[in-house]
């Protein structure tokens, strides 16, 4: 097992890309951002997304392979998974089938399961149970992407002694934001590549409002191209950021009841960076009652899981710059 973590948009997708075109092996990607907004994932949602990723990815001699397991029919060129009822495949039999293609073909089969952390929502069934089998039994290799890293490590269960997981070992990438100086190099490259002369006083601005984080910087450079203006560009930049941030945290809020609003408290507290007190106090001044410590370091725990916040010392501060711009500005 590999888990690939970094906060939202510091290139964790766009770098198993570039793996999957460069590494040799049978790749099946598993995009499971659309489930961002959703409450949970239903075992229906995980057979079609995997039936859709294998589709994509194996060629028509290797998906007949499927034939003859239950809950599985070959409609023209592709295959079809059956995910109720009695006769419904079970996710052991494909990671069963991807393993003897593995060994058929003389090749790795690498199992992506990108933004990883959703499937916490995933009701009725542990997916745990087949990973552990396939990681025991099987020649099939798992990437798990993460942005909300510690709710990966909370799907995961990999501490747990009770989790199937529990003592397997796995290699952790951490994909950081860039610092100051790669962030300029970052900028510079990407315009030359389209013969644009960017005054480096412009660079210097846009690196020191944005930071570090690619996904932010190369949506710069994309809006500075259509624009041909540095305000325009960054201005764009920076009001697009903030409301994805927003759309992000209100999906984070989504079936938190009560504790929304403290969530949201906390959020404008430590937008600049706060202490474990600062912010409790604000929600006690807000609320006009006292809030249990051991409730109130969850929550606070839960946004650091989510990666909205990072602890540093006593210091909780956004994970991101354009985060503490977006709970600055619009709370």
């Amino acid at each position: 097992m590999t888990l690939l973590l970094g906060i939202r948009r510091s290139g964790k997708s766009s770098l198993v890309k570039v793996l999957m075109k460069e590494e040799k092996g049978i790749w099946i990607y598993i995009d499971l951002r659309k489930f961002e907004s959703s409450s949970f994932i239903h075992y229906r949602d995980l057979i079609q997304e995997m039936e859709r990723a294998i589709n994509l990815s194996l060629p028509e001699r290797l998906k007949k392979l499927f034939s003859g397991i239950k809950g599985v029919s070959i409609a023209g060129v592709n295959v079809s998974f059956k995910w109720g009822g009695k006769d419904k495949v079970e996710f052991s039999q494909i990671l069963d089938k991807l393993s003897e293609i593995s060994e058929k073909e003389g090749e790795r089969v690498i199992l992506v399961f990108d933004e990883s952390q959703e499937l916490r929502k995933l009701k009725g069934y542990n997916l745990l149970y087949p990973i552990a089998y396939a990681y025991d039994n099987l020649k099939v290799r798992f990437v798990f992407t993460g942005s909300e890293i510690g709710m990966v490590y909370d799907f995961l269960e990999l501490e747990n002694p009770k989790s199937p997981l529990f003592g397997r070992a796995y290699t952790e990438v951490k994909v950081n934001p860039f610092d100051k100086q790669t962030a300029l190099e970052f900028l510079r490259r990407g315009f030359e590549e389209f013969n644009i002369r960017v005054e480096e006083s412009e660079l210097e601005e846009a690196v020191n409002t944005l930071g570090g984080i690619p996904g932010w910087l190369t949506y710069y450079g994309f809006n500075y191209i259509q624009e041909r203006d540095h305000k325009k560009a960054l201005d764009k930049t920076v009001e697009t950021a903030i409301s994805l941030i927003l759309e992000e945290f209100n999906n984070f809020l989504k079936g938190r009841g009560e504790a929304r609003e403290r969530y949201r408290i906390i959020m404008t507290t430590c937008a600049r960076g706060c202490r474990w007190s600062e912010a409790k106090n604000a929600i006690e001044a807000k609320e006009g009652v006292r809030i249990d410590d051991k409730r109130f370091t969850e929550l606070l725990n839960n946004l650091v899981k989510a990666s909205f916040l990072v602890k540093e010392g006593e210091i909780y501060k956004p994970a991101d710059v354009m985060i503490g711009k977006a709970f600055s500005v619009k709370f």
